[in-house]
């Protein structure tokens, strides 16, 4: 089989979105460009289960603005805010006699959707489904969709084809040791996926993923996309002992609950972790208390403060995960959530405005409640506003985002950051 594996554009907000555009210079923004450049994990992993003899290609159109594709099948597997670009890009490749397939989240969720520019859609995960799939092709037939029915065991997840993505300059390489997250928050997409029960990868599947993406990049810094790192306890242990011996830098999702235990910190940072993005999400009980239905965050909030300052003081950088535009969000959330970040001296900040991706409780809701505002997959980014809220008005959560933005990038906030960890790492030396 010819086939080729295709990354739609990705821009965090959209271009013609004037409020969005004032924060181009901002440092943060292009941080979080810089960590998000990396390749398409999804793809690559699908790549790693094509058989030997496949002709497979990978294309970037972040990266290569012109191309040509000579394949039997192309596969994509866009974001929400990619997707309109996928489907045109599916389009005019099925008009030239290419056959297309499509999965991820959005997909998975709007089949029907996706079926309009596709051959054929995958639901669900796919280690089980696509070898079905490569089954089916070999005898030239295919059904229109796979759907998986059960969660996979990992240890089908082959080695992702991390050399095809040598070829562009991404910044960091994703990498991922489990799936899974017991807390299923309202506004997740990705937990609505993979589910509530934790699956991990075996040893050998993660020492054999380092080392490979070690033999092909000069000193990687790897991105984690697992939505919670260290929650099973159980593997802890085998997995910081790989990262450490391994000598490189890292950066993963993990929840607060990591701050419970001292001696595994200080194992983290040993092993090379220099940023834990953490989601706190609000500092409004209210907003806490809807989460999820355990109010498992809700009940760390009082805690904030010393989990923030309990992380830090291992020399590991905490980015604060941050969502406006929660029910119970007034104007008052962006001064109040500029001063817990100052308190705090939190290394950086992922704040978004809450989004509701197909798939999720909050966009039942919202659909219920006829508060969508767009059906233009494009600006279902997380940084752009979607849906009326409850307690403010569109131009109030927009001015108030991006006003926050402002001080956050601002040169004097740097300076105290900078200087707040200077002195973290002195005391820790």
């Amino acid at each position: 089989m010819k086939a080729v594996f295709i990354v739609p554009e990705y821009s965090i907000a959209s271009k013609d979105n004037n409020f969005f555009i004032k924060m181009d210079d901002d440092w943060e923004y292009h941080a979080r460009s810089r960590l998000w450049s990396c390749p398409s994990l999804s793809l690559i992993t699908i790549a790693g289960m094509m058989p030997k003899d496949s002709d497979i290609k990978y294309i970037d159109l972040n990266y290569a603005h012109e191309f040509e594709v000579d394949a039997d099948w192309a596969f994509f597997s866009p974001a929400t805010s990619q997707v309109n670009r996928a489907y045109k890009l599916a389009d005019n490749l099925r008009s030239k006699g290419i056959k297309v397939a499509m999965g991820g989240p959005h997909v998975s969720f709007l089949p029907d959707e996706a079926l309009l520019h596709s051959d054929v859609v995958f639901v669900g995960e796919s280690e089980n489904t696509f070898s079905e799939f490569l089954s089916n092709v070999d005898k030239n037939i295919s059904k229109r969709i796979y759907k998986e029915s059960r969660y996979p065991d990992l240890s089908l997840t082959p080695m992702p084809a991390y050399y095809l993505a040598k070829q562009y300059p991404y910044k960091s390489i994703p990498m991922q040791t489990s799936r899974g997250c017991p807390h299923q928050c309202s506004f997740c997409i990705s937990s609505k996926i993979y589910g509530n029960k934790i699956r991990c990868k075996a040893s050998y599947q993660m020492d054999r993923d380092v080392k490979a993406i070690k033999d092909l990049y000069k000193k990687p810094y790897i991105f984690f996309t697992d939505d919670n790192l260290f929650i099973d306890k159980r593997r802890n242990d085998s997995f910081l002992s790989i990262m450490k011996n391994s000598h490189l830098n890292w950066y993963a999702f993990s929840d607060a609950g990591v701050a419970d235990n001292t001696k595994l910190l200080s194992e983290i940072a040993d092993a090379g972790c220099t940023q834990l993005l953490i989601g706190f999400e609000s500092l409004c009980s209210e907003n806490l208390q809807d989460l999820n239905k355990n109010s498992w965050k809700m009940k760390k909030l009082n805690f904030y403060k010393d989990i923030i300052n309990r992380i830090q003081s291992f020399g590991i950088g905490v980015v604060g995960s941050f969502v406006v535009g929660m029910e119970n969000d007034t104007v008052d959330v962006f001064e109040n959530l500029y001063k817990f970040i100052e308190e705090t001296s939190l290394y950086a900040t992922n704040i978004t405005i809450l989004t509701p991706f197909p798939g999720t409780e909050i966009y039942e809701k919202f659909k219920r409640e006829g508060r969508l505002l767009s059906n233009d997959w494009s600006v279902y980014n997380g940084f752009e506003l979607t849906y009326k809220p409850n307690n403010m008005t569109i131009e109030e959560l927009q001015k108030g985002y991006v006003d926050l933005n402002i001080k956050l990038n601002s040169t004097e906030r740097m300076k105290r950051v900078i200087d707040h960890f200077k002195v973290v790492l002195t005391s820790k030396n």
